[in-house]
């Protein structure tokens, strides 16, 4: 009988693209596509799956919580995080949250299928680099890329902080009481620490790892 996968991914062309890679790997399986995150609690509610492979940024979701709320309706199901985020940034946070593996969106056709056997077979899945990086952190938590207090100095956090809520350089610089040519300093050095390239992204990383 065909395990019962479950694609929650907003997007039509990476949805076809992940039910395409599933159905050579996996002829038999039943699939079920949602694209937004209570749809994808509610047909956990209705049937039982044998894995779910989901988006990191889904509509009506809140990212790392989204794990907590899935095992909340089925507390065994394999989930692979499928994401065009940077997994340097992303992956480990979805991992201790709960997740069985993450997977970048252009990873090769051949990783994504050893990801799905391998949180289908109870083990986690990153790729080497995440892996990596992991043990790095297990040895050395001081450096761990999830620490934002550990790559900032206080008033760096403090100014992205500020970014994050949506002040501008001008409504930052008034209430630091610093010129904003020295906030634009600060803005550069904070985006260049974490890795990110706007304020997008680094909402999104604040949110992952606060």
């Amino acid at each position: 009988m065909g395990k019962n996968i479950l694609i929650a991914e907003d997007h039509p062309l990476v949805q076809m693209g992940i039910h395409h890679i599933l159905l050579s790997h996996l002829p038999d399986a039943v699939i079920s596509m949602v694209d937004d995150f209570d749809k994808t609690l509610q047909m956990l509610e209705k049937q039982q799956f044998d894995l779910l492979i989901m988006d990191i940024n889904l509509p009506g979701g809140d990212k790392v919580g989204m794990i907590n709320s899935i095992r909340m309706k089925q507390a065994n199901i394999p989930i692979l995080v499928c994401s065009g985020y940077d997994e340097q940034l992303y992956a480990l946070p979805f991992l201790k949250a709960g997740a069985n593996g993450y997977i970048s969106k252009s990873a090769p056709n051949g990783d994504f299928k050893t990801a799905i056997d391998s949180v289908m077979n109870n083990r986690i899945y990153a790729s080497p680099s995440v892996l990596q990086n992991a043990f790095g952190i297990l040895f050395n938590s001081k450096n761990s890329p999830d620490s934002i207090s550990s790559k900032l100095s206080d008033k760096e956090v403090e100014i992205a902080g500020l970014l994050v809520k949506g002040q501008s350089t001008k409504a930052i610089s008034e209430h630091l009481h610093l010129s904003p040519s020295s906030i634009s300093i600060y803005k550069a050095k904070i985006f260049e620490k974490l890795g990110v390239s706007n304020i997008v992204e680094l909402t999104t990383y604040f949110e992952l790892n606060r």
